[in-house]
């Protein structure tokens, strides 16, 4: 892949979708076989904290979908940080509260053509849900979904592409006075419902939609697969979920824990007042002293999550009946579950203010003094150790707490309880990008550097390409109905593929790879041993706020 050429002429394709009218859509020089529909409106909001609505069509005079739309509001920003600047070409993004839900539709252009002539056979549909902690992320040049779909032809495996926006922060999660909650969350159902409802038109098999998502987007199709299934049918079938299974840092709180955060919002906002006409008040407010408000809860260490509720969860969720909740979902029989292999890495600034007593104290906080010992030697973790050997282990730690650890429970359970297949892999590629502070290790995130395909024309080497292209044409594969590799066996083989820059996309079984890369899986099973003790308890193996205070 060559370096975008913005100078090169993009070319507009006209479409009459059988329901939703004409539309203008976008063909670029890299993707000349792909239609980009952009920035399509999903649904209404007529106020700020209100449930979006979903549109049940397309604005008369709103017909042009070619060009980069709005994201939601927020601040925290990493664009080009660590994927090795700013995308050429990229379109300023500009922000709006009533205007960002929207999601991407990219088609392939034969499809449209096919349909048009009345000789169709409709292809799966894969949809991506951005992370970003729920306080960042859009849809941009990067997370262009466009170049899998372009890949998707070249190997046979054609599939159309969304991508979804939804609100962020305090006003995609914050819980109201007046019993509205999860709004972001509802957001994507309504991107869902909207991609159920219309996706036929474009030649997608609205009956095969496979989820895929990163971090806060991975915890978003967990709460998709343990909310209520609509009456028009399941919204979608299969899941990739890129480091992102709920464990305690992410499941879902009380109503009566998220409502610290409005208090402290209104104190923010210097509102005296709670409940209805607090809430009344902050609707006035310009949106960036809101955002700027939640920013500010959030920089503490309190984590924007989603809330217990019985309008959109089946039932209660907590940290340690995740698992079990997420096998029983109905409607999906197959996932891909993983993550990178130093995920702590990205909390090294959490990490960096620890030392081993000060680890010490916070286990002995929470957990018992056999627990305590426990997780202590998983960690090799002594008082009188190295400090820099400590922070290794600290970020171990921190990453399999929030990561690497429930989905290493959540897939032993799927495969020794359930009948579903699951297939596990784990993403050992360094950033390639030398002005990243995670040059050269496999860090959060890095994944979505590869995935996407964009980003190819930046790799200093051919080998990083094609570990690129494998890793489109195995999730592709799997969108398509495939078996991308050997299930998951608990007990058994327990075979899993590894991303590996020496021999690309190969498949193990778990002692091998502990073997070649030192990782211990061991160490998942004795952490989550060591949280027994703490079942059917609302509690964080690391007090965030506490340890920035």
């Amino acid at each position: 892949m060559d370096t975008p050429n913005t100078q090169n002429a993009k070319n507009t394709f006209f479409y009459e979708h059988p329901t939703l009218g004409s539309m203008t859509g976008l063909i670029s020089p890299e993707t000349p076989d792909v239609v980009r529909f952009r920035a399509i409106p999903y649904a209404e909001l007529n106020r700020r904290f209100g449930h979006s609505t979903l549109r049940e069509g397309l604005d008369e005079t709103s017909r042009d979908f070619t060009k980069q739309g709005c994201s939601c509001p927020h601040t925290f920003n990493m664009d080009g940080i660590h994927s090795g600047g700013p995308y050429p070409g990229q379109e300023p993004i500009l922000q709006s509260e009533f205007e960002s839900l929207v999601l991407d539709v990219n088609v392939p252009r034969l499809q449209l053509e096919s349909l048009q002539k009345g000789v169709l056979e409709h292809v799966p549909i894969m949809t991506y849900i951005h992370g970003g902690a729920f306080v960042l992320g859009k849809i941009d040049a990067e997370h262009n979904t466009a170049f899998m779909v372009q890949h998707s032809l070249a190997i046979s495996k054609p599939v159309i592409a969304t991508a979804i926006q939804y609100r962020l922060g305090a006003l995609g999660f914050m819980a109201l006075p007046d019993g509205n909650k999860n709004l972001g969350l509802w957001d994507q159902r309504n991107a869902l419902l909207w991609i159920q409802k219309f996706i036929d038109g474009f030649g997608g098999d609205k009956s095969r939609n496979t989820l895929f998502g990163e971090s806060a987007g991975g915890f978003s199709i967990c709460c998709h697969m343990l909310s209520h299934c609509p009456s028009s049918g399941p919204l979608f079938n299969r899941v990739i979920i890129m480091s992102g299974i709920m464990g305690p840092m992410f499941a879902p709180i009380s109503e009566e824990e998220a409502t610290k955060a409005f208090d402290y919002i209104c104190e923010e906002l210097s509102i005296e007042e709670r409940g209805l006409f607090a809430l009344g008040k902050i609707e006035y407010f310009d949106v960036k002293a809101v955002i700027s408000a939640s920013d500010s809860w959030f920089s503490k260490g309190n984590m924007w999550r989603p809330v217990n509720d019985s309008s959109f969860f089946r039932e209660k969720v907590t940290w340690d009946n995740v698992s079990e909740l997420l096998g029983r979902c109905e409607w999906v029989e197959d996932m891909i579950v993983g993550n990178t292999s130093f995920e702590g890495l990205a909390n090294g600034d959490i990490v960096n203010a620890l030392t081993p007593s000060i680890f010490h104290r916070i286990l002995k906080s929470s957990l018992s003094d056999e627990a305590v010992q426990k997780v202590m030697k998983a960690y090799k973790v002594t008082l009188d150790m190295d400090q820099n050997l400590f922070l290794t282990s600290a970020m171990r730690w921190i990453g399999d707490t929030v990561f690497d650890a429930p989905i290493h429970a959540f897939t032993k359970h799927v495969s020794a309880k359930t009948e579903k297949n699951i297939y596990r892999y784990i993403f050992d590629i360094r950033n390639p990008f030398p002005n990243s502070p995670f040059y050269q290790q496999p860090h959060h995130w890095v994944d979505v550097y590869f995935i996407f395909r964009t980003l190819q024309f930046r790799y200093p080497y051919e080998y990083l390409k094609d570990i690129s292209d494998r890793h489109a044409a195995l999730w592709l594969d799997f969108a398509s109905g495939g078996k991308p590799w050997k299930r998951f066996e608990s007990g058994g083989e327990e075979i899993m593929v590894i991303a590996d820059e020496r021999e690309g996309w190969v498949e193990k079984n778990t002692s091998e790879y502990e073997k070649m890369s030192g990782v211990a899986f061991g160490r998942l099973d004795e952490l989550w041993d060591a949280w027994k003790e703490k079942r059917g308890e609302a509690w964080l193996p690391l007090d965030l706020v506490a340890l920035k205070q």
